[in-house]
């Protein structure tokens, strides 16, 4: 019995180094990228401080608006305060297509936004990209959408709930444009 014990450890000690030897191997292999379109979502952050990340991130989408058919990914966060206060955040990435060049459209849209009562519009710089945020003040609680045009065809789009301008435009410095422009 003495000896079948040994017999036994040692293979279970070599079984052991033999199971550790991957895992400290893919310390050392590169992070494998994400293939198009889920490659959009590289840019995005996978957590906001002070927000509770969704389990998991809706599989990329193509749709159409106004603009076009576009592809999109997304990733929502939300913060809950209070029994009865509670914000919600998403960031959207959208994609159109090489073609596309949709300032002109952006800059109608917030015109338009900015006819109306207790809608508040901004033009802002977000990492040297133009970005155009809308704050509806006509609910108990604010609403902001920011498009911040990071490619003349590709959009980040984030939406708050009961999140103000500012507090939006903050939580945008987490995403990472240079990113978002590179996915292909």
């Amino acid at each position: 019995m003495r000896y079948s014990f040994r017999v036994v450890r040692k293979a279970l000690v070599v079984l052991l180094l033999v199971a550790a030897l991957p895992a400290a191997a893919q310390d050392k292999v590169p992070e494998k990228k994400a293939s198009w379109p889920l490659s959009l979502a590289d840019g995005l952050p996978r957590e906001l401080p002070g927000y509770t990340t969704a389990p998991t991130d809706p599989l990329p989408d193509t749709d159409e608006n106004q603009m076009g058919v576009f592809t999109q990914v997304a990733r929502f966060y939300q913060r809950i305060e209070s029994p009865t206060v509670t914000r919600q955040f998403q960031l959207v990435v959208q994609d159109y297509g090489k073609e596309k060049d949709l300032e002109t459209d952006i800059k109608k849209a917030m015109a338009e936004a900015g006819t109306h009562q207790g809608v508040e519009v901004r033009d802002a710089v977000l990492s040297g990209h133009k970005a155009f945020a809308a704050t509806d003040r006509t609910g108990i609680n604010p609403t902001t959408l920011v498009t911040v045009i990071v490619l003349p065809s590709r959009l980040v789009l984030a939406q708050g709930a009961n999140v103000d301008r500012d507090v939006a435009l903050k939580l945008l410095t987490y995403v990472d444009f240079s990113k978002v422009a590179a996915a292909k």
